[in-house]
């Protein structure tokens, strides 16, 4: 199995890429707050993915009570159900320290890995930076607006595909939590994200997802390939 670390600089922005109407979350981590950011990308077979989910379930519900943790949720793919995301932010080393050394997470994480191909992006705001761009867009929706907004998001992600520039664009939903959702995006550089942003699709359909959700966008320097 694939196991890839990669060291990125964060920096979080708001309301971008997200929605014209995006809201300030309620403790804003920015670069004055720098933490750690992982993005754990998990592809499963269909035989093999209800087995995952529930080892990673009880990898999140156990790693939201270790200390220090700020965020810890997995996410699955709106349009590609065989792909998951875990996602993760701590304050520093030493709470990912001692998370990495937990029994939950030294006994969970090797079955995850057993069972999947794993690719695990750690953010740390260290190392040389090159041009291109990842973006998260943190979601909260409400519960009478999430069928619709699903299907704008969908419709995003499917005229995002043929942008100049894309890497990947793609609808996360969280398993925990149904008001939260991802748009998880990665660009060439920042010329393309500009024109993604300028184009038709989005212009028509971003202010409508910003009558009907909140949003925070998060966005982050790829490192230069060694």
């Amino acid at each position: 199995m694939k196991k890839q670390i990669l060291a990125m600089a964060l920096m979080l922005l708001t309301g971008m890429s997200c929605s014209k109407k995006a809201s300030q979350p309620a403790a804003e981590l920015t670069a004055a707050h720098q933490v750690i950011r992982i993005n754990c990308l998990v592809e499963v077979t269909p035989e093999m993915r209800d087995s995952v989910v529930a080892l990673t379930r009880e990898l999140v519900e156990a790693s939201r009570q270790d200390s220090g943790n700020i965020d810890y949720d997995l996410y699955e793919s709106a349009t590609h159900p065989n792909s998951l995301i875990i996602f993760e932010t701590w304050p520093d080393q030493a709470s990912l320290d001692k998370h990495s050394a937990a029994p939950h997470f030294t006994r969970l994480v090797p079955q995850i890995q057993a069972a999947s191909d794993m690719t695990i992006q750690v953010f740390t705001g260290e190392g040389e930076m090159d041009e291109s761009l990842r973006l998260n867009c943190m979601v909260n929706v409400p519960a009478e607006n999430r069928d619709k907004a699903i299907a704008l998001y969908k419709a995003l992600v499917e005229a995002s595909q043929s942008d100049e520039g894309m890497i990947h664009y793609d609808l996360y939903l969280s398993m925990t939590d149904s008001t939260k959702m991802m748009v998880f995006e990665t660009w060439e550089n920042q010329a393309a994200l500009d024109k993604h942003s300028a184009a038709p699709h989005f212009t028509r359909l971003v202010p409508q997802l910003g009558e009907i959700v909140q949003s925070t966008l998060q966005k982050f320097n790829m490192p230069k390939a060694e």
